[in-house]
């Protein structure tokens, strides 16, 4: 049962690189919701944070959200975690309203490796990285690498719909409701979340995936000791320094449309990977994801 002070009535727990930041962005601008400034609280994925409570994570993080109609937050790591679901509903009731945004999973899979190239997390081309996973899982920052695992969407979902009514949920097809027909999509979340609906401001676009033209310039400007020993000497001014950081990490970045993965490409690693998965995920959700390369 939810406690008498849990003010959340929403979440969107899915998927990471669907769009979920910029979802947040533009409800985040509707005068009768709230969503905590802090994007991607992870008060239900670690269980360190959740075991300080529900008390806790409203202190932290809704302040002042007490009067508005919709309240909660978009977390794509949510519908991963395999005690996401049991914590939610502990804690929130299982009338919470849950959106899940699903994208296709090799460009999910695809756009994740972009940003872990970014961020010089992955050295390895693409499809050496999806055969390596297994053999990464017990990496520390290993969700940063878990390219097929977070494309998994039936097997994840299945453990919502075993605790929350399947008239809570809200799915979204990524290629179709959002880059198709966000307006009306955002029409759609608003009246499932019961808030007046507006003609919000759906040009927002957050989060856009880019890849390092150099990796070089990538790693060097990343390290830790990089502002402190080279931009120290060359700039005085700590303000100066960090823009200075920001600047070379931006020019140095390109549009990941610049490499693009091909139709066949993708259609190879969804049979390969999540053949299953998309059957799976297209029975539970009843949505045809006809844009996907299947």
């Amino acid at each position: 049962m939810a406690t008498l002070r849990s003010i959340q009535t929403f979440l969107c727990i899915g998927v990471q690189k669907a769009g979920t930041t910029t979802l947040a962005d533009i409800l985040a601008t509707h005068p009768d919701i709230c969503i905590p400034e802090v994007k991607e609280t992870k008060f239900f994925y670690f269980a360190e944070d959740y075991s300080k409570g529900i008390d806790h994570y409203n202190h932290t993080f809704y302040r002042g959200c007490s009067e508005h109609k919709a309240v909660g937050e978009l977390d794509p790591d949510y519908i991963m975690h395999p005690e996401a679901a049991g914590r939610v509903c502990e804690t929130l009731g299982d009338g919470i309203k849950l959106i899940v945004v699903f994208r296709d999973p090799a460009r999910r899979a695809y756009s994740q490796y972009l940003m872990s190239r970014k961020k010089g997390i992955e050295k390895l081309g693409f499809n050496e990285a999806l055969s390596a996973e297994d053999s990464r899982r017990n990496w520390p920052n290993y969700k940063t690498v878990a390219y097929v695992e977070r494309g998994l969407y039936a097997t994840q979902l299945k453990r919502w719909l075993e605790l929350f009514p399947r008239t809570q949920f809200l799915f979204l097809d990524f290629e179709k409701d959002i880059v198709q027909q966000l307006p009306e999509t955002l029409r759609h979340i608003q009246e499932f979340l019961g808030v007046s609906v507006l003609d919000l401001d759906h040009t927002i676009r957050s989060n856009e995936a880019s890849e390092a033209v150099n990796d070089s310039v990538r790693d060097m400007v990343r390290r830790p000791n990089f502002v402190k020993t080279v931009l120290k000497k060359l700039i005085p001014s700590a303000r100066f320094r960090k823009k200075a950081r920001r600047f070379m990490i931006e020019r140095n970045q390109q549009a990941a449309s610049a490499s693009r993965l091909e139709e066949e490409e993708a259609r190879e690693i969804n049979r390969k990977y999540f053949a299953e998965e998309i059957a799976g995920i297209r029975e539970l959700t009843g949505l045809p994801f006809e844009h996907w390369s299947i």
